[in-house]
């Protein structure tokens, strides 16, 4: 088997970074099947508000993990990704004002093209995917430099 090279690892990083991207704008923006739908224009504005909504009220736990897990899984990739592909985005600080900027950038477009509500939360949600991403990245970046020594 052969060895993988950091080069190499990075190219399949930018690989997988690029298709991620795709397949976030095309589920955010164009999929109905992830509560997308022509027309559907709205803002939320209150902290927290859209999150309490979804903990408090019986809305169903598959609505419930589709809206509030499914956000910061969205944003996992990301902050994985992200330090694997580019060397300067290894610090945790480039990482969060990149998730920072994507979540804000597709919650603006949703807003103006009317592909979907902006929610604040969904921006705190997304932030949480992206530091979890970087998190995780970090943790097996810890395992596999204890295994190479």
């Amino acid at each position: 088997m052969k060895k993988i090279t950091g080069r190499s690892l990075k190219y399949v990083a930018v690989f997988l970074l690029t298709a991620y991207l795709f397949l976030l704008a095309y589920l955010t923006f164009f999929s109905s099947h992830y509560g997308r739908g022509n027309g559907l224009r709205g803002i939320n504005i209150v902290p927290f508000s859209t999150i309490m909504q979804y903990l408090t009220r019986h809305m169903g736990t598959r609505s419930v993990i589709v809206n509030l897990a499914g956000n910061i899984v969205a944003f996992m990739p990301m902050g994985f990704l992200l330090p694997l592909a580019f060397e300067s985005m290894k610090k945790f600080s480039r990482v969060i004002a990149a998730s920072i900027f994507a979540t804000v950038l597709v919650e603006v477009v949703q807003y103006l093209t009317s592909s979907g509500i902006s929610d604040i939360d969904d921006i705190f949600l997304n932030l949480l995917g992206g530091i979890s991403g970087y998190l995780l990245y970090k943790a097996l970046l810890t395992i596999f430099k204890k295994h190479k020594s």
